[in-house]
């Protein structure tokens, strides 16, 4: 498409999306593009809007169509559009009605005839939580995890019927995709994914009972915004492409896997619990959430094990470490250091 077209066709798309969210007409007099190179995925870029008040909005423009799919991202994932659908449809259905923080949704342009799908986001800076060493904002997004899994599913259900289940099949897909995938591991690595697959199938039935929650599906650092100068909005949640309807302990395991000591993990579910509890207004069982937490973390692992079976050495050695550090049922010590 000639980019002067383009152009024209996201001013559009954004006055139109700007002025519901504001609640009045809004129209853009000018647009400044810049292609950004930080995505590991689809094409992006960062917008400068001018309104017709003079004012400047910021936005983050991201196109959804899986054609235009980054090659890197073409190797190691599927290319329909049933996630790029799912992003959307989160952002334009749920959560827009939602007090989550996330970031607001100023515009859409979802025209199958056209392959347009594009989606224009609030920009929330530069700051990226994995890319940060500051203990309290890890400690703050996992109170932001107890928000989200607070929500009484009741309340979404009726716009959330394109969201996939955790159920039996889904679960027992995870351990085909390994065994699969395992003639990529040395012969140690065998040993151990062999012992995890026994514990694994073991406990399938757990996992399929385990109660569900509006989960995000992929809840690291990465994925994980710092507003700056907003203490009160510090955390925004980007690509909900893999939000699902699942274990509350899917998201839990993912933003405290990786470096953190036995003593940062236990403040980290901790303020988990506490936020949930005051969210909910009802205590957490902590031996009960240890348990899924075990059970989830097994469960997880092996999902990325399979998924980078595909062949990338550097994150099997990652989710190895992990696997060996879940075996040991390290979060249910971490639970316990200051119960």
């Amino acid at each position: 498409m000639d980019e002067e077209i383009k152009t024209d066709l996201m001013m559009e798309s954004l006055s139109e999306g700007i002025s519901r969210v504001h609640g009045r007409r809004r129209t853009v007099k000018r647009l400044e593009r810049q292609l950004f190179h930080g995505s590991s995925s689809f094409s992006t870029e960062k917008v400068r809007a001018l309104l017709d008040d003079g004012e400047w909005l910021d936005i983050f423009f991201k196109d959804l169509n899986p054609d235009g799919l980054l090659y890197e991202a073409q190797i190691i994932r599927d290319t329909g559009m049933e996630r790029s659908r799912r992003e959307m449809l989160m952002y334009r259905n749920i959560l827009a009605q939602l007090n989550l923080d996330t970031p607001t949704l100023y515009g859409l342009r979802w025209d199958p005839n056209e392959n347009l799908y594009w989606m224009f986001l609030e920009d929330t800076g530069p700051k990226r939580l994995s890319r940060l060493g500051d203990f309290s904002l890890w400690v703050e997004a996992t109170r932001w995890a107890a928000r989200l899994h607070a929500i009484d599913l009741n309340v979404i259900r009726n716009r959330a019927s394109f969201l996939p289940s955790y159920d039996a099949a889904h679960f027992s897909e995870c351990g085909r995709r390994v065994e699969k995938g395992r003639a990529v591991f040395d012969g140690e690595q065998q040993l151990l994914v062999s012992k995890a697959l026994d514990w694994y199938y073991e406990m399938l039935n757990d996992l399929c009972a385990l109660p569900q929650h509006l989960i995000h599906g992929e809840y690291f650092g990465k994925n994980v915004m710092i507003r700056p100068g907003e203490p009160d909005r510090t955390i925004a949640v980007i690509d909900w492409e893999t939000a699902a309807l699942g274990p509350r302990g899917v998201d839990i395991v993912s933003i405290t896997a990786g470096r953190w000591t036995p003593e940062q993990r236990a403040t980290m579910f901790r303020a988990y619990i506490t936020q949930y509890e005051t969210e909910k207004g009802q205590k957490v069982d902590v031996d009960t959430l240890a348990r899924e937490l075990d059970q989830v973390a097994l469960y997880r692992t092996l999902w990325w094990l399979g998924y980078w079976s595909r062949g990338d050495a550097e994150h099997i050695t990652r989710w190895m470490k992990e696997l060996s550090a879940v075996m040991c049922n390290t979060t249910t010590k971490a639970l316990c250091l200051d119960s």
